[in-house]
């Protein structure tokens, strides 16, 4: 009896196997339809063309369509496509459902869009991997040369992403290769485009890390004589909430934001080592949840004003700081080394109609540390700064000039101790320029 049990649960166990293939392949093609009926959109529109489920594969064709006439016309005069055809390959098996799929059309299309090609997996667990590549293609046509455009050029490139049940995502992307070149010779080109971002979005707002940087620059114009370059660029934006138990209008998000540089080579002189790192600490949540929006509208009715203008009273109400934490680079072989930090406390009504009472309550301070080498080097920086000393705006500090000032009441305090309207502020940071 036992060693009957034992073939039996051996013979369910393959009859399972056998038949899943045909519920991966209905759960598949369930997938597909419930996602693209619900997918809602004012400006394109996707339909489902044909399924035909197999045993082992299946075979789809989906339809992308521009609904939004102003965009169709614009498509159309510039000689796009309004729609595009996706052809999908299917394969079902034990624990996932995979899909490649190809685009084509029933209007002329690029050469890039021809040599798209979609990858996706999908496992029973949620999780969903993605993976875009295009092949090398010269975009430039007839009418592009008759514009004087002799080269425009995109590398093989690659977008994956794997996306969670949970929303969860990370994504990263690679360009080897851009090259734009007139039939002047003048050219940009730009090497080794790469990114990545981990994290995923909560109220259309990005929380996580996103990193992208390129390796190579260079912008030559034959008429100005311009050339210059950059090396080594690299953008880090983190985005966290800060969660306060039980007081969920009290959440703040901050957001830190990083720009580097190698190098940067101009007809002025060399630049190395730029950082300028700057962040928005304690933006209160609610209030930026109802101004995203907002700020992304088109245009702003009357109803839509009245809003953002509420929404900032509310963030201001509740206070938050912006800080320039970093503002540095070694220029002509010298160190220039520059901060900002301001903080808005909590407590300000009516932001929006009170400026006044705003400017007053900012608080904070600014330094700006130079090289005496560099304004030594430089004429310009030397008669400001022989200025800067002689009304003791500035000092001494070893090897180099030190400018600070505090941010109190609505005035700056420079370090004689000499107050002044906050708005002179602006020309104290020219400076830094």
């Amino acid at each position: 009896m036992n060693e009957l049990r034992k073939y039996a649960a051996i013979g369910g166990a393959i009859a399972v196997v056998a038949c899943w293939p045909f519920a991966t392949g209905k759960i598949g093609e369930a997938i597909f339809k419930d996602g693209i009926a619900s997918y809602s959109n004012s400006i394109i529109e996707v339909e489902s063309v044909s399924y035909d489920r197999g045993y082992l594969s299946s075979t789809a064709e989906s339809r992308i369509h521009v609904i939004d006439k102003g965009l169709s016309a614009e498509l159309k005069q510039a000689g796009y496509p309004t729609e595009l055809i996706v052809d999908h390959d299917i394969s079902h098996g034990l624990f996932s459902i995979s899909s490649t799929s190809t685009f084509s059309s029933t209007e002329e299309i690029s050469e890039f869009v021809k040599g798209l090609t979609l990858t996706t997996e999908s496992q029973l667990t949620g999780t969903t991997n993605l993976l875009l590549t295009s092949k090398d293609t010269d975009f430039v046509t007839e009418d592009l040369k008759a514009q004087g455009v002799e080269k425009l050029f995109l590398a093989a490139s690659q977008v994956s992403a794997t996306v969670e049940k949970d929303g969860q995502f990370r994504l990263s992307y690679q360009l080897p290769k851009a090259e734009l070149r007139l039939d002047n010779q003048s050219e940009m080109v730009i090497d080794k485009v790469s990114g990545q971002s981990v994290g995923h979005y909560t109220d259309d707002i990005f929380i996580g890390e996103a990193i992208v940087g390129f390796g190579n620059l260079v912008l030559k114009d034959s008429e100005s004589q311009l050339n210059n370059e950059v090396k080594g660029f690299k953008y880090t934006s983190t985005n966290h909430i800060n969660e306060v138990k039980d007081k969920a209008e009290e959440n703040t998000l901050s957001s830190k934001n990083t720009v580097e540089l190698a190098e940067v080579i101009t007809s002025s002189g060399v630049l190395k080592d730029g950082v300028f790192d700057i962040s928005f600490e304690d933006l209160n949540y609610d209030a930026l949840i109802k101004l995203v929006p907002l700020l992304q509208e088109q245009e702003l009715t009357n109803e839509n004003m009245e809003q953002l203008m509420l929404s900032f009273d509310l963030l201001a109400a509740k206070g938050f700081s912006l800080n320039i934490n970093k503002f540095s680079a070694n220029v002509l072989g010298s160190k220039i080394d520059s901060k900002v930090l301001m903080t808005l406390p909590a407590g300000t009504a009516r932001a929006s109609q009170n400026a006044d009472k705003l400017i007053q309550t900012l608080q904070g301070n600014s330094e700006l540390v130079i090289a005496k080498k560099l304004v030594d080097e430089t004429p310009e920086l030397r008669m400001q700064m022989d200025e800067l000393l002689v009304n003791e705006f500035a000092v001494e500090d070893g090897d180099n000039y030190r400018l600070s000032a505090k941010i109190a009441d609505g005035q700056i305090e420079l370090l004689n101790g000499q107050k002044m309207p906050l708005f002179m502020l602006l020309g104290f940071l020219s400076y830094l320029g």
